[in-house]
């Protein structure tokens, strides 16, 4: 063997060794994702609601809620609040929808919810007048 063919040849392993120790080292660096099923599922739970009730998309908490309580009627421990905001919201909608309808039963009990509701929403009191503003300028 020539020179000039070692050289090569030894260019090529070593090459072939930077790339394999960075493979190495991004394998061994994705292991902490691995574990996702020990995250808190709380964590992301609670994270996505306060990003929704941040951007005041109570569409997007409405839809989580709902999307939730398939799984589990019971609210998880800490974000009760949170699932008081999204039963309000859906309320203050059907109150607008009753009223469109004219129906003035339904108005009446609806009204009595969105108090009882009211008073249930803890940290997120702020949430109730955002809710009604949105529902009263709706197109």
């Amino acid at each position: 063997m020539t020179k000039k063919v070692k050289a090569i040849l030894t260019i090529l392993i070593v090459i072939t060794a930077i790339v394999f120790l960075a493979f190495l080292a991004d394998m061994i660096g994705s292991f902490k994702y691995a574990n996702r099923e020990v995250e808190d599922p709380m964590e992301r739970r609670m994270s996505s609601f306060e990003y929704h009730l941040e951007h005041q998309a109570y569409g997007e908490v409405m839809s989580t809620y709902y999307a939730q309580r398939l799984d589990s009627f019971d609210a998880p421990a800490g974000i009760e609040d949170i699932y008081h905001v999204a039963e309000y919201a859906h309320a203050a909608f059907m109150s607008r929808v009753y009223a469109e309808k004219d129906d003035a039963n339904r108005i009446s009990s609806n009204a009595a919810k969105l108090d009882a509701l009211r008073g249930e929403l803890g940290a997120y009191q702020y949430t109730a007048d955002e809710i009604d503003d949105m529902i009263r300028n709706a197109p």
